[in-house]
């Protein structure tokens, strides 16, 4: 029985770090969006997330920036229990870039657009991660005992569509992207394609929670039936 059931204690690590990287990420942004905006409406989406980490001109950039260190460190622990968990190689790979993730939003907690030439560097292995996070997650959805489900899949492409759409816009030189100067109603296609790959991940860590709960629960029905039969 304990061979049947010795990562059960790494699911749970997995569960509860990528739910609490979603929650904590959520209420870092939310509160500090509800505070830049006064309420909500759609001159929300063109606000850049990026922007809300001023501690200059953003009410609650500390909120935020300590959000984005508490919910990077989350992340940084799931991707070790699935490294753990996992002995598949490209499982490992994924865990591997996941930690990268979590490592890169760390640090834009820790250097936020005051400190613009570090953040902008951290910002784009952000987005660079994200984007080859989310390629092995399509190479892993198709290997058998897959680690992700078909939601996360979905979750998976639209991250694919925003990080390539946000590398076709990056500007190489600089290392950001270019200022949003039509005035709303006209989005900015900069600031869509942000907080649609932020909604993405956010939501693909919330799936990867409760993909692993099913895990759990298939696991233990494997352990009853061994110890059933036994």
């Amino acid at each position: 029985m304990i061979s049947k059931t010795r990562n059960y204690d790494l699911h749970l690590v997995i569960v509860f770090m990528s739910l609490a990287t979603a929650m904590i990420c959520s209420f870092g942004v939310g509160s500090a969006l509800l505070a830049e905006t006064g309420g909500f409406s759609l001159n929300m989406l063109m606000i850049r997330p990026d922007t809300l980490g001023d501690y200059m001109n953003s009410p609650l950039a500390v909120v935020f920036n300590l959000s984005l260190l508490a919910g990077g460190s989350c992340l940084l622990l799931a991707m070790v229990a699935v490294f753990n968990t996992y002995q598949d190689g490209l499982s490992r790979y994924l865990a591997v870039v996941g930690f990268v993730v979590g490592l890169s939003i760390i640090l834009m907690g820790v250097f936020p657009v005051n400190f613009l030439d570090t953040h902008r560097k951290v910002s784009t292995l952000y987005l660079f991660s994200s984007v080859l996070l989310h390629c092995v997650c399509v190479l892993d959805y198709f290997k058998p005992g897959s680690t992700m489900s078909r939601r996360m899949l979905m979750l998976t492409v639209l991250a694919l569509i925003s990080g390539g759409a946000l590398m076709a816009l990056l500007d190489w030189s600089q290392l950001d992207f270019p200022a949003c100067l039509n005035p709303f109603p006209h989005f900015c296609s900069v600031s869509l394609a942000m907080w649609s790959l932020t909604q993405a991940n956010i939501l693909w860590c919330v799936c990867l929670s409760f993909h692993m709960m099913k895990t759990i629960k298939e696991q233990q029905k494997v352990a009853y039936s061994w110890l059933e039969n036994y």
